[in-house]
């Protein structure tokens, strides 16, 4: 009869051992999902943020001062690569249209990320009231019918660099041509929009 007893007792206990394996590996299981599918989540999040004008939540999920830095030097680096390109000059007039172009193009970086990396200029430009979305209306067009109101299918590429920092590679909505490489940053418990870079510049510019 003790044999029998100790027997239950260690069938009874496998059973709990085995039952919280199961619940440990399950719960670490959902970590790991949850952490894997917080970054989008949270660039999902900053998304309704800058529709809905919610200024604290966009202050919550952007480093403003690092997003302008990177696109400041991103985007001198691209104009500077887009002068390298250029053909030679043909005459005096091109030479100093060249070099009016080099010396002011600084000064209007900083006045247009000035005007649009903030949480006003988020909604303004990327909002759905953005100049290009009341463009498209005026022609009669919902901007929300448009491809690229997909933001998944204008994603290249998302993915982890490492444990703390997470890409996005995304089309800019009205010019396919312009790409931009958004890097999150995990940090305290929660991800934040730390640096933007302009990869491709695109027609625009």
């Amino acid at each position: 009869m003790q044999d029998t007893g100790m027997g239950q007792d260690l069938r009874t206990l496998m059973t709990a051992i085995r039952r919280a394996v199961v619940t440990t590996i399950t719960t670490f299981s959902l970590l790991v999902c949850a952490y894997a599918l917080s970054p989008m989540a949270t660039a999902a999040l900053l998304g309704n943020a800058v529709k809905d004008n919610n200024v604290d939540l966009m202050n919550a999920l952007v480093d403003w001062q690092g997003v302008k830095e990177s696109l400041r030097v991103s985007i001198l680096a691209r104009l500077s690569e887009k002068a390298q390109d250029r053909p030679v000059a043909s005459g005096v007039m091109e030479s100093v249209k060249y070099s009016l172009t080099d010396t002011l193009s600084p000064y209007m970086v900083d006045y247009v990320l000035s005007q649009r990396v903030s949480p006003a200029g988020f909604n303004l430009y990327m909002g759905p009231h953005s100049p290009m979305a009341e463009k498209v209306r005026a022609q009669g067009i919902d901007p929300d019918t448009l491809p690229s109101a997909n933001t998944l299918k204008r994603i290249h590429h998302a993915t982890f660099r490492d444990l703390t920092h997470f890409e996005i590679e995304i089309e800019d909505r009205w010019d396919p041509e312009k790409v931009l490489l958004a890097t999150l940053e995990f940090s305290n418990f929660f991800w934040r929009l730390t640096k933007v870079d302009m990869l491709s510049i695109g027609k625009g510019a």
